[in-house]
């Protein structure tokens, strides 16, 4: 099949899943196919491939949105729910430590910024709201990391270990060791990993169940961010990482 093809047919299947609403949540082939003005023997195989991959499921002769959809809406509603709770927070770090902080997640082996808020004086890292980072690399990745299962690091770690700055570990159990000293003293520095001469600082942040869901991070260069003040940004990030955590309804017993 052509580009041409494939994305035609891309198209064909999200107009598809459209026709679905709170007033109508169940379509026939037939029906599909006179709403979206498609012959029925393109409706019928558009509509195994979404059954096949859990959008569609039949019911009789009829079909009705399936899990994978609904799995869809829980992320977008968590994301947007601690995009919603970090943002008083993430005001208040920028102001205490007059640098630049995001609010991340991992996916796969990268982390996404959910949410940035500059500093007066930001660096040019071209980071922006869905930009992706190699999570080996940053400490907001190497946070969620530290606290994810054991093998799920080492899947993660099998699509191997770049080499961005001129700090980064590309030793594979290097990096294992630091994830547990990571974990355990709750936090994670990062310094010429990403790129030269910029640290970076990152705190896990938990939902109401205990998991690290995501994480809050400053950035800086060497020249303002500098060894001395690292006990004031880590207390900062930590705090920061608590308040949205409890925000997101988690307790610290």
């Amino acid at each position: 099949m052509t580009i041409e093809g494939i994305m035609k047919s891309v198209y064909s299947g999200l107009s598809i899943l459209r026709l679905f609403s709170k007033e109508k949540p169940i379509w026939g082939i037939s029906e599909i196919s006179k709403a979206l003005s498609l012959n029925k023997s393109t409706v019928s195989r558009l509509v195994k491939e979404l059954v096949s991959e859990g959008f569609l499921e039949k019911s009789g002769r009829y079909y009705q949105i399936g899990l994978s959809v609904l799995r869809l809406s829980g992320v977008i509603t968590s994301h947007m729910e601690i995009f919603r709770e970090a943002k008083p927070s993430l005001q208040k770090l920028v102001s205490d430590v007059d640098e630049t902080a995001h609010i991340s997640v991992l996916e796969d082996s990268s982390v996404i910024y959910l949410h940035k808020i500059d500093c007066k004086h930001p660096i040019q890292l071209m980071s922006y709201i869905g930009k992706n980072n190699p999570a080996t690399c940053t400490s907001s990745g190497k946070i969620l990391l530290a606290f994810q299962r054991m093998d799920v690091i080492h899947k993660i770690l099998d699509n191997g270990l770049p080499k961005c700055g001129p700090n980064s570990i590309t030793d594979r159990n290097q990096l294992i060791q630091e994830l547990k000293e990571i974990r355990l003293q709750g936090f994670s520095i990062c310094v010429n990993e990403m790129h030269e001469e910029i640290v970076s600082i990152a705190a896990p942040i938990k939902d109401y169940t205990g998991e690290v869901i995501a994480s809050v991070s400053i950035v800086g260069p060497r020249q303002r961010m500098n060894d001395n003040h690292f006990p004031k940004y880590i207390k900062s990030v930590t705090t920061a990482g608590q308040e949205i955590s409890e925000n997101l309804g988690f307790i610290n017993l």
